[in-house]
Formats: structure tokens, C-alpha cells, sequence
């Protein structure tokens, strides 16, 4: 004996079909969107920079406070040799004896000497007169208030005597 269909179970049948339908589409979304988001991820910002983050990196997340400390001329002194001389020897000793370093597998001491000379004298640079700390405090802003005599242009210029 064979049982009946009957309208409910078409409807039953109906509703699970739907049912089933919404959710592969539901899964479907699911799908595209995280393949969306991983081909297109969100943008990332870029940090800021002023004066004041400056400073802050330059004083503060620096061990070496020798670029920001308030050093006179004489304090500072004057290097026997300037920084393109420096530069100079540096490229000089790398060109004419990396080949014999890389050989014999040493670190090139004489262009680490002329680089430590550099340092020596560009980092102490931003101390002078204390020039990365009046970054800071010396911002100006001078704002000048002009009057004009706008009566005039309203007269066509002639003035009346």
C-alpha cells in the first residue's frame, strides 16, 4: 500500500528545499566575503609626523642624547677632516680592499673606522645651539592685521575735496 502525498508534505517539503536554499546561499556570502576581505584587505594608515613626534623620537626612544643635548662651538669642536673627505676615504678603502676582506672572510676595519669618524661628527649636528629642541619651541606664527580703506572703492576713488 502506498501511502498518500498530501498537501502538508508538499509544503513540508517545500519549506526544508527553501530552507536549504537560504542557507547554501547564507554559506555562499560567507564565502565571498572573507575571499573579498583577503584580497582587498583594509588600508593601513600611515604614521603622522611633526615637529613634536620628531622630538619625541629624537629624545626619548633614543639611547643616544648626544643629538639633542644643547652642546656651544667649542663643546662641539671642529673635526680635522670634513664629512665629504670622510665619505670619500670610506668608498676609497671599501673599493680598494672589500675584495681582500671577502677573501680572507674579515670585516673591513678601515671603512668601519671612517664610518664610526662620520658618525662622530653628524650625529653631534643636530645639537648645535640646540637646533632640535628649537624645533619644538620656535614654531611661529605672526599674523598681521591690515586696514584698508574701503569707502574709497565704494566712492568710484574720487574724493571729494
Amino acid at each position: 500500500m502506498k501511502k498518500q502525498i498530501t498537501e502538508e508534505d508538499i509544503l513540508k517539503e517545500m519549506q526544508e528545499k527553501q530552507l536549504d536554499a537560504m542557507e547554501d546561499q547564507s554559506e555562499d556570502n560567507n564565502l565571498s566575503n572573507l575571499e573579498f576581505q583577503e584580497g582587498y584587505p583594509a588600508p593601513i594608515s600611515s604614521e603622522s609626523q611633526n615637529s613634536s613626534s620628531f622630538i619625541h623620537k629624537a629624545a626619548f626612544d633614543s639611547q643616544d642624547t648626544v643629538k639633542t643635548t644643547f652642546l656651544s662651538e667649542s663643546e662641539l669642536g671642529r673635526p680635522l677632516f670634513n664629512v665629504r673627505f670622510i665619505l670619500d676615504m670610506e668608498d676609497i678603502s671599501i673599493y680598494h680592499l672589500e675584495e681582500f676582506t671577502k677573501r680572507l672572510q674579515v670585516e673591513n676595519r678601515i671603512a668601519s673606522y671612517f664610518r664610526e669618524k662620520l658618525r662622530n661628527i653628524t650625529d653631534s649636528g643636530m645639537s648645535n645651539r640646540g637646533f632640535s629642541m628649537n624645533l619644538n619651541v620656535t614654531r611661529k606664527m605672526d599674523t598681521t592685521r591690515r586696514r584698508e580703506n574701503n569707502v574709497d572703492n565704494l566712492k568710484g576713488g574720487i574724493k571729494k575735496i
